[in-house]
């Protein structure tokens, strides 16, 4: 389905055009197993957005195939969020108007730090909240949970969807953000979808140049990408035929899932 497969290990620490060895990107082909994108071995948020930029203008310009890419952050946020029309929120009935309802107050991380943006939807009601997806995994936390004190997938949760969001409007024609913009995706769409390592850590033996767990979390989101697809089966977890119709059709579309978790 694809010619490429980025491995991205996200952060949501300090300012976004700081480059620390906590956001990783690792790339690899059917070919060739995944290696250090670009040669870096340390990336800024900014930077991020600009290699997915990059690759999407070359996809659209015909000199690149399609790429999948496994991000490791939420995409979005629990259904309740979507449904509270607390302190001045609308309700939002799809993912564009969350997308646009984030971005209108979350836009600032893209110059600012997490911590200092102000958004009049905190606190969160319930910021240990679990979407469906993360209640099917033994591990995962809160997308809400802005816990200084924790190690939590919220700061780059918050960090990461307005960049996304600018990558959705501005590459719309040859992007398909897994699974708001359906299961399966048009031929030559190159797919965005989050992941989760930690499930797949544990399967592979790593290089002995890469110490650092942010490194082989990359790597291995790029490898299992590889893999499932060249072995057939990467269709069927984007399909959720594990999961119910009213799943499917219901919550999938809001929250979104994180793809191998079945």
């Amino acid at each position: 389905m694809f010619e490429r497969y980025i491995g991205i290990d996200y952060s949501g620490k300090g300012l976004p055009r700081q480059k620390h060895t906590a956001i990783q990107i690792f790339e690899s082909t059917a070919a060739e197993e995944p290696c250090r994108a670009w040669g870096r071995s340390s990336w800024s948020r900014e930077g991020v957005h600009l290699y997915l930029a990059e690759s999407l203008e070359a996809q659209r310009a015909g000199r690149q195939g399609a790429m999948i890419v496994g991000m490791d952050h939420g995409l979005s946020f629990p259904l309740s969020y979507f449904q509270d029309a607390a302190r001045g929120k609308p309700v939002l009935r799809s993912y564009d108007e969350f997308l646009t309802h984030f971005d209108q107050h979350w836009g600032g991380v893209k110059e600012l730090p997490v911590s200092a943006i102000q958004s009049p939807t905190l606190p969160y009601r319930n910021p240990t909240e679990l979407r469906l997806t993360e209640k099917f995994t033994s591990s995962a936390k809160s997308v809400l949970n802005l816990n200084p004190t924790l190690i939590s997938v919220a700061f780059s949760t918050h960090a990461g969807i307005p960049w996304l969001c600018e990558l959705r409007r501005s590459f719309g024609d040859v992007l398909h953000v897994w699974p708001y913009d359906g299961l399966i995706p048009a031929d030559n769409k190159s797919v965005i979808a989050e992941v989760y390592p930690s499930l797949l850590y544990s399967r592979y033996t790593y290089p002995e140049e890469l110490v650092k767990r942010d490194e082989k979390d990359a790597y291995a989101v790029s490898q299992w990408l590889r893999e499932q697809d060249a072995g057939g089966t990467l269709c069927h977890y984007m399909s959720l035929l594990t999961l119910t119709s009213q799943q499917r059709d219901e919550i999938v579309p809001l929250e979104g899932w994180i793809l191998g978790v079945l």
